[in-house]
């Protein structure tokens, strides 16, 4: 209810020809709010004459959003992005991992990346709870004050993201129908054409009721927009435990990046052993004897990552002479912990401790591995000179 005292003063300085501006900013200065001063404000324009739009009458008791009011809607909406987007994501790698296309993925089968996996999963764990309580500030601000309006800022946006949904289903029916006509439809697209469809109608549905609920206020039960929330975690729950199935647990993921470093440390000891014998024309005996030379010295500090247990190394067969061509031959062990059959399919962006995709190491077993590597000798190689001095002529 409206202090009738407030609404006299307002109106003396209305008649007295004070600006509006210099009225919010007495009245602000003795504590009135904000939200106050404007309805007072309206309500004395009124008594002074000033005419009120038919029908509009509700309206002139309406409340201004607040800056909080604003915020909160936006917040949602950021919220909002950053789940559709993860779920979306996640779902397509989980339908690229069980249902494979070879014209994709090659010889390789299915190709998941464990990256996007892990990253749409902790998106959801951390944007659903807080979206969710985003929401229920949301609507509680306009259940229990029935005067309060919606700012024209938030209404674009809820009317742009309707839009945006609206556009995407006819677009994904629009798919979906010519991929039919050409004859190339098949699980794996009509499984990503249903997860866009089903993101985009929840979302659409959604917002549609929002907007009769908080714009128009119409009646629409509570339980309903509580369907939609529980829908939106079953959904979410769903893609975290069928991302966990297609890629492993933490522990796993764990496991696999150790012997993503095993396989690239081997790799490069592997090289400073090969580079060691073109030095020295011999295999060094033991791996401490890399020590010997500056530039392979850093070798050493290769050992297993979660272990710290140094590299297994054998010479097999030394240089049978100092000649161009002669071969030597050596082997290295490593324990892993998991097979590589798994390990292959996934696109583990392991950055800096990816190895070679043409690494022999790329390929092991659980457990211990060894594998040979061979040296060619190149020590006397000759350079021709390109202007012998005697023909030199000045």
């Amino acid at each position: 209810m409206e202090n009738e005292t407030l609404i006299s003063y307002i109106e003396g300085q209305v008649r007295a020809g004070a600006k509006k501006a210099d009225i919010q900013e007495a009245l602000l200065a003795v504590g009135w709010s904000e939200d106050d001063v404007s309805m007072a404000y309206a309500r004395a324009l009124v008594a002074s004459g000033v005419p009120v739009p038919e029908g509009d009458g509700k309206s002139l008791a309406m409340r201004k959003a607040s800056t909080a009011d604003v915020m909160i809607g936006f917040f949602a909406f950021i919220l909002l992005g950053i789940i559709l987007s993860a779920i979306g994501s996640l779902f397509f790698e989980i339908i690229d991992k069980y249902f494979p296309d070879r014209l994709v993925n090659g010889a390789l089968g299915s190709a998941v990346s464990s990256d996007t996996v892990h990253y749409s999963t902790a998106a959801l764990i951390v944007g659903m709870p807080l979206y969710l309580f985003a929401l229920r500030l949301w609507f509680r601000r306009f259940r229990e004050d029935d005067a309060r309006a919606e700012s024209r800022l938030t209404k674009w946006v809820t009317y742009l993201v309707l839009l945006i949904a609206a556009i995407t289903i006819v677009g994904d029916f629009i798919a979906i129908l010519f991929t039919f006509l050409q004859g190339e439809i098949s699980a794996r697209f009509f499984l990503k054409a249903l997860v866009i469809l089903g993101i985009s109608g929840m979302v659409f549905g959604f917002y549609f009721l929002e907007r009769r609920k908080v714009q128009y206020k119409k009646d629409v039960p509570r339980k309903t927009f509580q369907s939609f929330g529980w829908g939106l975690v079953s959904v979410a729950m769903l893609g975290i435990v069928l991302g966990f199935l297609a890629v492993g647990s933490p522990a796993t993921e764990r496991m696999r990046t150790f012997d993503v470093r095993r396989a690239s440390n081997l790799v490069t000891l592997a090289g400073c052993i090969s580079g060691y014998a073109q030095e020295f024309s011999r295999l060094p005996g033991t791996l401490s004897d890399l020590d010997r030379s500056s530039q392979f010295g850093y070798c050493l500090s290769l050992q297993d990552p979660e272990t710290e247990a140094p590299y297994e190394y054998r010479p097999i067969k030394d240089f049978l002479s100092l000649q161009d061509g002669s071969e030597a031959e050596f082997e290295l062990c490593a324990v892993f912990a998991l097979d590589s059959s798994e390990n292959i399919q996934l696109q583990s962006g392991g950055g800096m401790y990816s190895s070679q995709p043409s690494s022999k190491w790329n390929a092991h077993s659980a457990g211990r591995n060894c594998k040979s590597e061979a040296v060619v000798l190149k020590k006397n190689t000759v350079y021709p000179v390109p202007f012998p001095s005697d023909t030199v002529s000045y």
